[in-house]
């Protein structure tokens, strides 16, 4: 059965995670690597990591063959006033995004790690917040600039069980509101995300390819290490070395004949930077055997 899915990658597969950190790959070097890896679409990664003046953009992914499949911004959901600071930065974002022929938004909640003492999940009040803020920041990308919205769950976060993400995608329109589905967070949690990616494919127009290593993860649990030093730690692994088969993966989605983005990433920040580029082209390679 014939894959007809577009596979792109992103900054996270190279261990950035923002704008400016003198432990990241430049960005220069970052998109070099992406066409030396073998893809040929990227993801624009945290805003000011790749050019954000669309014809300096434009023609830095010309002279390699490349094009941007999206972007991901990561925002605070839960106050009453969270669109006040979000909407310029999807402003920004999407005016990006529509110069250089881009179609996705992925907006996921910004909680981080909570305080001793306090819970990661939300309350009802800020549970009711994050979804109106969710709602609205999707009809505004739709709505004023013509782009996809999807969300993406995160360890973490204020959605981050299968419990809470079902409840994102019952209490949130699917005709304005996709997700953005990360094997690897889903499955970090302890759910199984080939299974929930069956039940809900209808509302997953886009996908994070990733895996997690079930030795580590299992470390994680019994010693209840946080979730930043568990991803520091490598519990994000190749694509053909965790717990996800991705081999049954690529024949659902190809028996959908889902023509959607599938974005390589491995969580690694921080890392050196001679260490991304050589799991770039295992992670590369191991899709290709996969027939994508």
């Amino acid at each position: 059965m014939e894959c007809i899915m577009k596979l792109a990658t992103a900054p996270d597969a190279w261990g950035v995670w923002y704008a400016d950190d003198p432990r990241q790959t430049a960005w220069t070097r970052y998109l070099d690597e992406v066409r030396d890896a073998g893809f040929t679409s990227t993801e624009t990664g945290p805003w000011g990591y790749l050019p954000t003046d669309p014809a300096h953009l434009r023609d830095e992914l010309g002279q390699r063959g490349l094009d941007v499949c999206g972007s991901a911004l990561v925002h605070l959901l839960a106050p009453p006033d969270a669109m006040d600071t979000l909407r310029p930065r999807l402003h920004d974002t999407c005016k990006l995004l529509k110069a250089v022929g881009a179609e996705w938004v992925v907006v996921m909640d910004d909680s981080g790690i909570p305080p001793p003492g306090r819970s990661r999940e939300l309350s009802p009040t800020d549970w009711k917040s994050l979804i109106a803020n969710v709602k609205e920041a999707a009809a505004y990308v739709g709505g004023e600039h013509g782009l996809s919205f999807v969300f993406h769950p995160h360890v973490g976060s204020g959605v981050e069980t299968e419990g809470e993400i079902v409840r994102l995608l019952e209490e949130t329109p699917p005709e304005t509101v996709g997700l953005c589905f990360d094997f690897g967070h889903h499955a970090y949690t302890g759910a199984d995300a080939v299974a929930f990616m069956k039940r809900y494919a209808d509302r997953i127009p886009y996908y994070h390819f990733k895996n997690v290593d079930p030795v580590i993860l299992d470390r994680i649990r019994r010693d209840d290490i946080d979730f930043i030093t568990g991803f520091q730690s490598g519990v994000m692994c190749e694509l053909d070395k965790g717990l996800i088969d991705f081999a049954e993966v690529r024949d659902f989605l190809a028996s959908r004949h889902f023509d959607g983005y599938a974005v390589y990433e491995q969580d690694m920040y921080p890392c050196p930077p001679d260490k991304p580029f050589p799991i770039a082209k295992r992670n590369r390679e191991a899709l290709r055997r996969l027939g994508l």
